[in-house]
């Protein structure tokens, strides 16, 4: 099991991420942002000093993540008004919807199955639609359609597709994702993020991990608190049983790994006493 790093949690550009990071003993990182945009569109001049960053401090690439899918499913139906102006902005969303749909599967998908390829990074961080609204339970076909296309063109290059369960996504909870992941038809597996699926009313550990381990390839570290109210926030110290999870992932031979993504300011020092955190909390489960 390793420790890993989100680059843009510390810093939007990768290179000056390396320097930092390896100063505290990681050599692995996941991309995300670079400068003001998601990978893979970035300019060619983000690109080649990208590629040179990480041959010249030797660092290795575990994940990209290009927020593939995390848009809304486009309403399989039409939704109609007898008011013709809000008949169009319904018409007019599910255009919208339909064509962001067509983007991700016909030009971000291979775009960013190359990016990785580029980077060596083994895996490609999607997600699984937002719901839009609609009520927590298993995805449309639809969903499980593209999810299924794109982990079959990732496959074919070398590269292989994780889901990341997300507040407000088909794959939120630890069992929603492992029920919805089954159902795809091809080689898959899940970006595990306790705090997301404590958002959703998970108890990501013992139960959402349960539900999930054998499928979990990359683990995102963070922590959140959760009310009452339904609101939430992301904190240093929150909810997840992060003690208990880090021991299953080690009891389980866990190999993958557990990336941080503090989701706080400021920057740096957030990011560097969540990874003495997560060091400290590794080196007592063992």
């Amino acid at each position: 099991m390793d420790i890993s790093i989100v680059t843009d949690e510390l810093t939007g550009d990768p290179e000056t991420a390396f320097q930092l990071r390896l100063e505290w003993g990681v050599t692995r990182f996941e991309l995300r942002g670079v400068h003001e945009t998601r990978v893979p569109r970035i300019s060619n001049h983000a690109r080649q000093r990208l590629l040179r960053a990480i041959e010249r401090y030797g660092v290795s690439i575990t994940a990209v993540s290009p927020g593939l899918f995390k848009i809304p499913f486009p309403a399989t139906e039409r939704i109609h008004s007898n008011l013709i102006w809000m008949d169009a902005e319904f018409a007019d969303a599910q255009a919208r919807a339909q064509a962001l749909l067509a983007d991700h599967l016909e030009n971000l998908l291979p775009e960013s199955i190359a990016f990785a390829q580029s980077v060596g990074a083994r895996y490609l961080i999607a997600f699984s639609f937002g719901r839009n609204g609609a009520p927590q339970g298993p995805a449309p076909q639809g969903v499980i359609d593209a999810i299924t296309h794109a982990a079959e063109t990732a496959a074919a290059a070398g590269v292989e597709l994780l889901i990341e369960n997300e507040e407000g996504h088909f794959a939120d909870t630890g069992l929603r994702s492992a029920n919805l992941i089954e159902r795809i038809r091809a080689p898959i597996g899940l970006n595990w993020d306790p705090a997301n699926a404590r958002i959703d009313g998970d108890t990501p550990f013992p139960d959402g991990y349960e539900a999930a381990k054998s499928l979990i390839r990359n683990v995102h570290y963070k922590d959140v608190r959760c009310f009452a109210d339904g609101v939430w926030e992301i904190a240093a110290e929150g909810e997840v049983d992060w003690t208990g999870q880090i021991s299953a992932l080690i009891r389980d031979r866990y190999s993958g790994a557990i990336a941080v993504e503090p989701h706080l300011s400021p920057p740096v020092e957030a990011t560097r006493d969540a990874v003495r955190k997560l060091q400290s909390l590794v080196s007592k489960a063992f």
